[in-house]
């Protein structure tokens, strides 16, 4: 534990203290926020998130201040300057009123901020890697795109309301729903023989999947080789479609092509051939997003 500071004696270098942070303390060194970088509240949303469900951990990230002489705490006596590094946190603190222990470093020079958050920031598909999971990659993207199907987006599938979802929401979402497992290894061998993302086809077979496995797979299988598919077909308006909006596009919308793939499969379950596969977002009479049937 620190040596105690005396008031008028300031330590040479850092000051490291461990520190059950109060939402009244929270607020009170939120307000030392007076240089960083722009405050992003659907980050601070995102933690606030995982505190009020009790899914917070400590991984010994600090909170971070520049050299001063403000009281910060008085017991342990903490002395500081401008808040460096942890507005979202702190805010996330005060918003929940929960109380969180971090680390708290203090008398750090003001140019130490110009290498922080500088690093590569660990993705969901590096945490799934660490767990062990296969087709992690796609199974990232999986888990992302049922949360946020799960929140009733639809036109944004990547991405619902402000708050961007935590590592922990999303791997609750795997928990819940282990079968997405399945659909990332199905979909990581769709999108190597059809024009169509990773994502988008371990949504679809997710989706598709809880309605009836077994049109699910003929539905996939056909959709990856095209075996014996016939003009009128659903499945073959659909490998037409999304091959030429990936020649016209490059990479076509994600949810463009997550529609067409939803009304190729209702027209398959409903056994209605087809000769020309859309979707019409906008315009004068744009269309209604589909639902899987």
């Amino acid at each position: 534990m620190n040596n105690p500071i005396v008031r008028g004696t300031m330590p040479d270098g850092p000051v490291y203290t461990i520190v059950d942070i109060t939402p009244e303390l929270a607020k009170k060194w939120f307000n030392q926020n007076t240089h960083n970088r722009n405050f992003r509240e659907n980050v601070a949303r995102a933690y606030a998130a995982d505190m009020r469900a009790s899914s917070w951990r400590e991984d010994g990230q600090s909170i971070r201040f520049a050299e001063g002489d403000v009281v910060l705490l008085d017991h342990p006596p903490i002395y500081g300057g401008a808040l460096l590094d942890g507005q979202h946190r702190l805010w996330a603190i005060a918003e929940t009123g929960v109380t969180i222990r971090m680390l708290v470093v203090s008398n750090l020079p003001d140019d130490t901020q110009d290498t922080m958050d500088t690093g590569a920031k660990r993705t969901l598909a590096d945490v799934l890697k660490l767990h062990g999971e296969d087709h992690y990659v796609t199974l990232g993207a999986a888990i992302l795109r049922v949360y946020v199907w799960k929140q009733g987006a639809r036109k944004n599938i990547k991405q619902s309301g402000n708050a961007r979802p935590t590592h922990r929401q999303l791997l609750a979402v795997l928990a819940e729903h282990p079968e997405l497992r399945r659909s990332a290894e199905i979909a990581s061998r769709v999108r190597s023989s059809a024009r169509i993302s990773g994502s988008t086809a371990a949504l679809c077979h997710w989706l598709f999947n809880r309605i009836d496995p077994s049109d699910c797979a003929f539905f996939f299988a056909r959709f990856a080789d095209g075996a014996g598919l016939m003009p009128g077909d659903p499945i073959y308006a659909l490998r037409r479609a999304v091959d030429n909006l990936a020649k016209a596009l490059g990479r076509p919308d994600e949810a463009h092509v997550t529609a067409l793939v939803i009304k190729a499969w209702n027209f398959y379950r409903a056994g209605q051939e087809i000769q020309l596969l859309a979707y019409r977002p906008g315009g004068a009479n744009p269309e209604q997003y589909p639902e899987p049937k």
